[in-house]
């Protein structure tokens, strides 16, 4: 049933791989502690209310956070509601189970200097060779400036860029477009004309033969990069600090800051609206005096 459920995801709801990792993370979990009361999940409508509470009293016991425990339950709620809306089965009443209360998510991004930081570090990238130190520099401004995920990045293909528009594809297969300065499109010319190796890709890899560059190879560089520039830089941080400033563009607003991050719903994006005490003066500052 489980093998059912997980292809059920994969074909016909065409989750990403991440999600469904986690959501089989959180059934795995129910498995080893219905185990314990006689119960299994290949049995949903024997899954009582009461084995649900059971079951995230065990994770709290167990030292989860309460974003890990939630994350559990979305699974298994996932779960029942293939049972009771594709398979038909009476299964409990999902809207009567209760979730933690999970704090509010802190975004962290880099600050100005940070950020010039950085790209001063990417321009003057000496310790590879000319591909390397061209194709880590292209990496570093997409990131900064498309706001792209770690794997978005890796899986770019040539003919996904047409003029100075990018095609993206996000979680799910989603698809969206984000738009490419001039700068970075002379960078990408400039890596392509030094590149050695054919491929379909922009970033291709050196391990396999005609694919692309891995998630895990990005953060590698990103850990090497770090070392140097004495500052944590990780692959989500960009992202986080592409959403923040454009929040605080006068002109923009959350809508158009949604599509380009890819999120299906506005209170995802919401998360970067807060502020820090330099743009809370600086708003207040405005005032005339």
């Amino acid at each position: 049933m489980i093998k059912n459920y997980i292809s059920y995801l994969t074909f016909v709801k065409q989750y990403s791989k991440a999600t469904i990792i986690n959501y089989t993370k959180g059934i795995n979990r129910l498995q080893k502690f219905l185990t314990t009361i006689g119960k299994d999940v290949n049995d949903p409508e024997g899954i009582r209310l009461v084995d649900m509470f059971n079951f995230l009293e065990d994770m709290a016991k167990s030292w989860l956070s309460a974003r890990t425990c939630a994350g559990h339950l979305y699974g298994v709620v996932s779960y029942l509601k293939y049972c009771r809306d594709v398979l038909e089965l009476h299964v409990l009443d999902i809207a009567k189970i209760q979730f933690p209360k999970i704090p509010d998510r802190k975004v962290w991004y880099f600050s100005e200097d940070e950020k010039n930081h950085i790209l001063k570090l990417a321009n003057n990238w000496l310790w590879f060779r000319e591909e390397t130190r061209l194709r880590n520099r292209l990496i570093v401004y997409l990131f900064l400036h498309t706001g792209l995920r770690c794997h978005e990045i890796a899986k770019i293909k040539l003919s996904d860029i047409v003029g100075e528009s990018l095609q993206v594809i996000g979680k799910g297969g989603k698809r969206r477009f984000v738009f490419l300065r001039k700068e970075i499109l002379d960078m990408i010319y400039l890596y392509l004309g030094k590149r050695k190796r054919k491929s379909d890709y922009l970033f291709h890899s050196w391990l396999l033969n005609g694919g692309h560059i891995t998630t895990d190879q990005i953060r590698h560089t990103f850990n090497k990069m770090s070392k140097k520039a004495w500052i944590h830089i990780h692959a989500h941080k960009f992202r986080h600090t592409f959403a923040t400033d454009l929040l605080h563009v006068p002109w923009s607003n959350i809508y158009a800051v949604a599509r380009l991050l890819g999120h299906q719903r506005i209170t995802t994006t919401q998360i970067y609206l807060g502020t820090n005490n330099a743009e809370l003066k600086k708003i207040q500052f405005w005032l005339k005096f």
